[in-house]
């Protein structure tokens, strides 16, 4: 029984070679159709599955996946039921979030409604039963870049992502909308923009701050026990809480703007901004957040915006808007021109027009 959800299969299409883990391109996508749920459990790089149709019918299934450097971001959707187990690929932390559903899917035994999450780290084991009409988004990232100490790159432990389920919440509802505003791009052919690195980095930044609120927000629940790290707290990571007095804050952020402009015509990302300076995301986003009132992202968006309209406003008449935003690391068009509109109070195609 073929779901109605799902177009018939297109011939498989790659925007570059399947990317192996060993040694991620750039930018690599590729979108595959099966009609067998062994072909489709072997689809992903690096990972190591195994998927049992549990229901009778044709077996429709697709994938479009894609790495960003080193995150690796897909999406499947399935018709049958299927159970689903395996391993993901070494030191990767998983975070999960299901788009439709035509009944709760179960992740270790616990139930997951179309809205929720779940999410799991070393030594990446996993069963997931999938019922039919199922599509899930995935985001794995290495767990060297959700280290809270950046000075701990080698000898410390890792970040504990344990098996864990996610509740609705606006972190993981903001996660799937720019997961999902990702992916669209990628299955629409909108492709080019993110052979740039500047775009690239935006891109990864926004994802690991996006995963990085899902977990601060709390919303998850500890599965699978026996898997959980000594030293973690339930469904989520180890993190060490920042103790920095106000005048130490303050200079923290002093010096971030500092480096922020000092490097104002390269895009930033948070992740090299607490690279420069020695500090965690956390706390990082703690002292912006009490001495601007604003977090690291929103200030970097407000730096990047700034750059687009500079540029802008000296541009030629043959260059296109979209061009100049991509330099600065702006890769959806309708969300980068909504962004621009509120604040500045015009479309930066207007910016554009007026200064020519």
């Amino acid at each position: 029984m073929t779901s109605s959800i799902f177009p018939p299969l297109p011939a498989p299409t790659l925007c570059a070679e399947p990317a192996a883990r060993a040694a991620p391109a750039s930018f690599r996508c590729a979108q595959l159709a099966f009609r067998d749920a062994d072909e489709h459990a072997e689809a992903l790089a690096a990972w190591d599955q195994r998927y049992e149709q549990l229901t009778r019918g044709r077996f429709a299934g697709h994938v479009t996946e894609t790495w960003v450097d080193d995150v690796q971001v897909f999406r499947e959707r399935t018709n049958q039921m299927v159970f689903q187990s395996g391993r993901a690929w070494p030191g990767a932390c998983i975070l999960g979030l299901i788009v439709a559903s035509g009944g709760d899917a179960a992740f270790h035994d616990h139930s997951l409604p179309a809205g929720t999450g779940f999410a799991f780290g070393a030594p990446g084991d996993f069963s997931l039963r999938a019922p039919r009409d199922f599509d899930v988004i995935g985001i794995a990232v290495p767990a060297a870049l959700l280290r809270d100490d950046p000075d701990d790159r080698a000898e410390g432990p890792l970040p504990a992502i344990l098996p864990a389920v996610l509740s609705d919440s606006p972190a993981l509802r903001r996660l799937g909308t720019l997961a999902l505003a990702f992916l669209d791009a990628v299955e629409g052919g909108a492709t080019a923009v993110f052979d740039r690195p500047e775009v690239r980095r935006a891109l990864v930044s926004s994802l690991l701050v996006g995963v990085d609120a899902v977990f601060a927000g709390g919303g998850s629940q500890e599965v699978a026990r026996s898997a959980r790290q000594p030293g973690a707290q339930a469904g989520s990571r180890l993190i060490g809480q920042p103790v920095l007095s106000l005048r130490s804050r303050t200079r923290l952020v002093e010096r971030a703007r500092e480096h922020l402009h000092a490097q104002r015509e390269v895009p930033v990302t948070v992740a090299e901004l607490c690279a420069a300076l020695g500090v965690s995301r956390r706390t990082l986003q703690y002292s912006f957040q009490e001495i601007l009132g604003v977090s690291p992202v929103q200030f970097l968006r407000a730096l990047r915006l700034n750059g687009v309209r500079r540029e802008l406003r000296r541009t030629t008449p043959d260059e296109r808007v979209a061009d100049v935003a991509a330099r600065w690391g702006f890769w959806h068009p309708s969300q980068f021109s909504a962004d621009y509109r509120r604040m500045f109070g015009e479309r930066p195609s207007e910016t554009a027009r007026r200064e020519r």
